[in-house]
């Protein structure tokens, strides 16, 4: 019985440290340190978990990847698929990935008008957690 135990721990721990390098999504806003503007149109809407995503196209024709909140938090603050839809025109305000084209968005504008901003459980905002003076 002792030996069986062993094994099944033995397996266990082996499964959990093969999983490491699968596990490396992003975890962390580390990376994304430039200050970044992009006016985009909007080609697709991923409102989903782990994180709502739009794909926008710019004026030069590159596809970005525009990272929100996860989706329970979005809809808690009153961002969901009411508020923006595919071919609207949007401005964002966030952080650029270094190697991607990628960004966390802080804030969304259309038409000059502030129609999201990254918000953490308890309200406050991703500006505000980054200690910076600026807001959306």
């Amino acid at each position: 019985m002792k030996c069986v135990l062993k094994i099944i721990t033995y397996m266990i721990a082996w499964t959990g440290l093969l999983c490491i390098p699968y596990s490396a999504g992003h975890h962390g806003w580390s990376s994304y340190r430039d200050d970044f503007k992009v006016t985009v149109l909007v080609t697709e809407l991923k409102l989903r978990n782990p994180h709502d995503r739009i794909i926008g196209t710019d004026k030069e024709g590159k596809t970005w990847n525009l990272l929100l909140a996860p989706p329970a938090r979005n809809r808690r603050f009153g961002f969901d698929e009411n508020v923006i839809q595919v071919d609207q025109k949007i401005n964002i305000i966030g952080q650029k990935h270094p190697k991607r084209l990628e960004v966390k968005v802080h804030c969304i504008y259309s038409n000059e008008r502030l129609i999201y901003t990254y918000r953490y459980p308890y309200g406050d905002s991703s500006l505000q957690r980054l200690g910076s003076e600026k807001e959306c």
